[in-house]
């Protein structure tokens, strides 16, 4: 029996492309099964703190456009002079502490995080917010707390350096498959497919499948694999 796909996806909770790709990849996980391991990895956007954040037109703008994309995320244009969280690390530290108590717990946790920024308005960053997003998804609260000031933050300072100096992530999302191949962007749940068929066959050939398009925009690019532990770019 083939091992299954290892997808490492290095996302933020804080980036739109990367909730279309969520909705996608649960698409993926749930029609493959256990064919497919998906590993959801940290890499903030905003890995400091940058206050007084707000929503503008632009940003209204730029949800708008990414949802057009992906009917089935739920983006609620937020009104002008909102709050936006101030960095990418609460939620992202957040989202370790769900994944040490389980599967479950995590992929409760994970889908809730991005509805609440994105469908709710919800400041992510702030404490109070993520607790009550915790115990709407029936997470362990002292364990979450022990977890979020230890382990989880920690967690999020490995995945963020891994992706940056071994799979060379630069954008947002990015999937590696089997370690070996990336797909950058919200790219088309196909694209998925094509890849995790041709290295469940065998990777018949040893010539990477593209899809008929190769063109790169906001939302797709070309498929990347390492060579010599550095990017190298087959379109």
């Amino acid at each position: 029996m083939t091992a299954p796909v290892r997808l490492d996806v290095f996302s933020d909770y804080l980036c739109p492309w990367c909730y279309n790709a969520a909705v996608r990849l649960r698409e993926i996980q749930r029609a493959y099964g256990e064919r497919v391991r998906l590993h959801w990895r940290t890499f903030p956007l905003i890995p400091g703190e940058q206050p007084d954040r707000r929503v503008t037109q632009k940003t209204r703008e730029g949800r708008q456009r990414v949802g057009a994309e992906e009917p089935r995320a739920f983006f609620v244009p937020p009104a002008i002079d909102t709050p936006l969280p101030s960095s990418s690390v609460p939620a992202l530290t957040a989202a370790k502490c769900a994944e040490l108590q389980g599967e479950a717990a995590f992929e409760r946790f994970h889908e809730r995080l991005f509805t609440a920024h994105f469908r709710d308005n919800l400041d992510i960053s702030r404490p109070e917010v993520l607790r009550t997003l915790l115990r709407e998804t029936a997470l362990d609260p002292a364990r979450f707390e022990a977890d979020y000031a230890g382990e989880a933050y920690e967690a999020v300072l490995r995945d963020c350096a891994e992706g940056a100096a071994w799979f060379g992530v630069s954008g947002l999302p990015t999937v590696v498959l089997n370690e070996k191949l990336s797909l950058v962007g919200a790219v088309p749940t196909d694209r998925y497919r094509l890849l995790i068929d041709w290295i469940l066959a065998g990777e018949p050939g040893g010539v990477i499948p593209l899809a008929p398009e190769t063109a790169t925009s906001a939302g797709q690019s070309p498929v990347e694999t390492r060579e010599g532990g550095r990017e190298s770019t087959r379109r």
